[in-house]
């Protein structure tokens, strides 16, 4: 019990040291006199449109996710058929995996679509009314 314990304690120790001296790192300068910089700048969407694109942007990231988890559900797929070796139920497991992957793709192609529309939609509205929103 003890041989047990005593690694997790140093791992806990080593972990500590490591969380505390990184502190001293994010410190910021501050010099009397001046005010200190924002840690972060706080520019941000200010309109519709902006936060529209913010919209856009998240549903790019998202699609491009599916398609890269798609070939990954592909490839291990044509692996199962491989080595199913004729057995009908590996085959079927294998067929089914096959089948969510491109069920993956195709909702991925389909939110790509409904970017595209979106995106279009709002750049038409924005550039026919001659305001943003």
């Amino acid at each position: 019990m003890k041989n047990k314990i005593i690694p997790v304690f140093v791992y806990m120790f080593v972990i500590g040291i490591v969380v505390l001296s990184v502190g001293p790192a994010f410190a910021q300068v501050i010099i009397p006199g001046q005010t200190p910089a924002p840690f972060i700048n706080q520019q941000g969407p200010s309109s519709v449109s902006g936060w529209v694109q913010v919209v856009l942007t998240v549903i790019k990231w998202f699609y491009s996710i599916i398609f890269i988890i798609a070939v990954f559900f592909i490839l291990m797929a044509a692996f199962h058929f491989v080595t199913s070796k004729g057995d009908p139920g590996k085959t079927k497991t294998a067929r089914s995996e096959l089948m969510y992957a491109v069920v993956g793709i195709a909702v991925a192609l389909l939110s790509y679509g409904i970017v595209a529309f979106i995106g279009n939609t709002v750049n038409t509205a924005t550039n026919t009314q001659g305001t943003s929103f």
